[in-house]
């Protein structure tokens, strides 16, 4: 289970997809899209360094155990205060479009929370990398994508 994005033409349609490294579409499961959630929320500076290291440290826990996808996806679910306007799509992957505002929005903050974290005693086990390559996926999105 995951999130799969493709990127929008200037007619507001999903470009055809060729294999699954097209440089339109973008994959992350479950896991890696809640993680950066958190770490947009932690550079938007709407969740704080000790929730950070909370979320961290219930995930290690959680991951220690071999946890089912459900489990996962209880875990990785934002708090109804959380779910502040920019982040709302990238809550669910019920199929939708994505505006481009809302794409730099996310993108933008998980990139500070991607900053903010190379200066940081929280280190996630996590690929850094393929964050960053969702960070310029979302920023190169100029039409917006459409999200399942």
């Amino acid at each position: 289970m995951g999130y799969e994005l493709v990127k929008l033409n200037d007619e507001g349609e999903p470009f055809d997809v060729i294999n699954w490294d097209d440089t339109n579409y973008f994959r992350l499961n479950t896991e890696v899209i809640g993680r950066a959630r958190t770490l947009a929320l932690w550079g938007a500076g709407i969740i704080l360094n000790t929730d950070m290291i909370d979320s961290e440290a219930s995930r290690a826990v959680l991951y220690d155990n071999q946890p089912t996808i459900e489990q996962v996806t209880t875990f990785n679910e934002l708090s109804k205060e959380l779910k502040v306007e920019w982040i709302k799509p990238f809550t669910t992957n019920n199929e939708k479009t994505v505006a481009s505002l809302l794409c730099i929005e996310f993108a933008n903050n998980l990139r500070q929370g991607l900053e903010t974290i190379q200066e940081s005693p929280v280190r996630p086990d996590i690929d850094l990398d393929l964050l960053w390559e969702f960070v310029e996926f979302l920023q190169n999105s100029p039409n917006g994508v459409w999200l399942e």
